[in-house]
């Protein structure tokens, strides 16, 4: 693991990043964008989930102090609570699929989903983070390969194909360009996020965050082009496997930002805890309250920003007020004078 991550760490790195900010309900979810909404809100839509990571790289630590804020107590508990959704999500993701499997009765899947989830947060207790992106690089290399395959099924496969306008009215428009500050904002509230930054800044890899832009984008444009056909049963069973491939990658980065959060050994009972108690919290309505906390996540990004914003000026003040006081003579001092 050790020599691939020196071969090729930058690609590694940019693979774990595109990867760990899909998420399993995004292929599906940004499909039905397309059809529902229109092209222009897609693209919007799109461009900022690929320009989401590069931009996070950009300002993480170009705004003094918001790695301080965004670590601190407070935001600490906000953060923990949105890794602790996004496993939830995944698991919903993963369980949701399998159900679509003829063979595969809605206890089995849920069996199914909790173990591998199990399985792979106990693999992720030694080594979590390195561990995590090479998980992630066979997974979404799996998830291109299939993309690809759909897209092929769907151009050769007689499919019947969607009329999709341009978009379906202004509200559209608006829904997209909010979503823009949304999308921003998600990074900057993901502990994950800031650990691998924190990693690639210490090894001055940092570039790749834009390498993970662009193949973001690929993975949009692939979102892009599905939309268009109405899939048959062969495309829906090699979904379900984008959707696992893209739910484990999404999944493992959360697991890993918990255990940076509350240590380790906490972290990963936390995770456990978590993936137990999914079954019971689903029905109470929990992707609704999600809704609800990610829309929050702008406000909580955007007060944090403003707090690091406040923090350096009154640093910086207080900087010009030491050197001032430094510059003033000392009570008794005797004034040098040119005559």
């Amino acid at each position: 693991m050790d020599k691939i991550f020196k071969k090729n760490s930058t690609l590694f790195y940019a693979m774990s990043l595109a990867a760990s900010w899909a998420w399993g309900t995004s292929l599906v979810v940004g499909m039905e964008t397309m059809q529902t909404k229109g092209i222009i809100p897609f693209i919007i839509w799109a461009i900022a989930n690929s320009l989401a990571i590069p931009l996070f790289g950009f300002i993480a630590y170009r705004i003094p102090n918001l790695e301080k804020v965004v670590n601190s107590k407070i935001v600490m508990i906000f953060t923990t609570i949105v890794s602790i959704f996004c496993l939830w999500i995944q698991l919903n993701a993963i369980y949701q699929y399998l159900c679509n499997l003829s063979f595969m009765t809605e206890i089995a899947s849920k069996i199914v989903s909790i173990t591998i989830m199990v399985l792979m947060t106990i693999a992720l207790y030694k080594n979590g983070l390195l561990k995590s992106i090479f998980i992630d690089n066979p997974l979404w290399s799996l998830c291109y390969l299939l993309l690809i395959v759909l897209v092929i099924c769907g151009f050769v496969g007689n499919v019947e194909t969607y009329d999709i306008v341009n978009y379906t009215n202004q509200n559209e428009i608006l829904w997209a360009l909010n979503s823009c500050f949304i999308l921003f904002s998600g990074p900057i509230m993901c502990i994950q996020n800031w650990q691998m930054a924190e990693k690639l800044k210490q090894e001055k890899k940092m570039k790749a965050h834009y390498l993970a832009g662009g193949l973001f984008a690929i993975y949009m444009a692939f979102i892009g082009i599905l939309a268009n056909f109405k899939f048959n049963g062969i495309m829906n069973i090699i979904l379900i496997f984008v959707v696992l491939c893209v739910a484990l990658s999404t999944a493992d980065a959360a697991i890993v930002g918990i255990q940076k959060i509350a240590n380790k050994k906490w972290g990963t009972i936390i995770s456990l805890v978590a993936i137990a108690v999914w079954n019971w919290v689903i029905p109470m309505g929990v992707m609704g309250l999600w809704t609800t906390m990610g829309n929050m996540r702008k406000y909580v990004a955007g007060a944090c920003i403003l707090v690091t914003i406040a923090m350096y000026f009154v640093q910086k003040k207080n900087k010009k007020d030491n050197n001032e006081q430094k510059e003033e003579p000392k009570e008794g001092q005797k004034q040098e004078v040119n005559v």
